[in-house]
């Protein structure tokens, strides 16, 4: 079988499984994307994330990850909201809509690695989404599916922003994607848009002054910040430099039903339309019962309700 034969039974298979762009790259050590890494680190900008300081020659090396590692396969995953939320209720990432990204992405991972194994049955393969030392972004760059805008995200020019990335790293050769100039141009929006400063630089993002990052990964109280930032509508995660970003509008609304709107079982109301005082009156037991298949649940009931409280008294 050829390496063509290979690019269009992967590509037919992940425009079955929902992917909107397919693309490989050849397994090299990640110098250049490493020594960025680590000056972005030395400069305290992860802030807290110890983890991102750690196993950076994994992060390196995907041949570490998966022995004789040859090939990285890299797929985009829709999930574009038909609309935004009301602006008047507290705001959560588009992102967060629906159910937990990491577990459905994997599955349809999974489904194109079985159709894989029809051809090469004794190919070594890991799926990762998010949850492992992999420069997911970095690869689907090199692999062809968009550049790294200002705003550090991967910009694709058919698809936009609103894409999360599923990667395979495995040790077959398949056909390899080229690399796509970079579009920014002169255009600052997504620096000129974040009310935190949080991107530094082009390029070059301070998590002690993001909003995803005080809203999530954060273990402080939003008063308790190293940097006090000013106070948005954002209880979870924030989408103000995607959305400033002109690419923003290209792609077309998710067709994933798993990223829709979650329904709350209780009431029947969508997340996306929760007021603040709906939030604040949950309690625990109410929202590990609806938000237990949730980004959401990472943050916890607690955080999203000081991140609500604290934008209130800042506002």
């Amino acid at each position: 079988m050829t390496t063509d034969q290979l690019h269009t039974i992967i590509n037919n298979e992940a425009i079955k499984t929902g992917f909107v762009q397919y693309g490989a790259a050849r397994v090299v050590k990640l110098t250049e994307d490493i020594s960025r890494l680590e000056s972005w680190i030395a400069n305290g900008q992860h802030a807290s994330m110890d983890y991102m300081a750690r196993n950076i020659g994994l992060r390196e090396d995907p041949a570490l990850l998966v022995p004789g590692a040859k090939s990285v396969l890299c797929f985009l995953a829709p999930y574009k909201p038909a609309e935004y939320q009301n602006p008047s209720l507290p705001q959560i990432a588009s992102y967060a809509y629906g159910q937990d990204y990491h577990r459905i992405i994997k599955d349809k991972l999974y489904k194109i690695c079985e159709k894989i194994r029809e051809h090469f049955p004794d190919m070594n393969a890991r799926v990762f989404t998010d949850s492992a030392p992999v420069m997911e972004r970095a690869w689907a760059a090199r692999a062809g599916l968009g550049f790294i805008g200002k705003s550090t995200f991967l910009i694709n020019k058919s698809h936009g922003l609103h894409n999360l990335i599923g990667v395979i790293i495995t040790d077959i050769q398949v056909k390899y994607g080229t690399p796509v100039p970079a579009a920014c141009g002169n255009c600052t929006r997504c620096l000129d848009m974040c009310p935190a400063g949080a991107l530094s630089a082009p390029f070059c993002i301070d998590a002690r002054k993001c909003i995803s990052y005080q809203t999530i990964e954060s273990r402080l109280k939003r008063e308790e910040e190293e940097m006090l930032i000013t106070p948005s509508e954002y209880i979870f995660g924030c989408d103000i430099c995607l959305r400033a970003c002109p690419w923003a509008g290209r792609g077309e609304p998710t067709g994933w039903e798993e990223f829709l709107p979650l329904k709350l079982r209780n009431s029947g109301k969508k997340i996306t339309d929760l007021t603040s005082d709906e939030w604040l009156a949950m309690d625990e037991t109410g929202f590990k019962e609806e938000f237990a298949d949730s980004p959401l649940s990472r943050a916890g009931l607690a955080r999203l309700k000081n991140s609500l409280e604290y934008n209130s008294r800042k506002l």
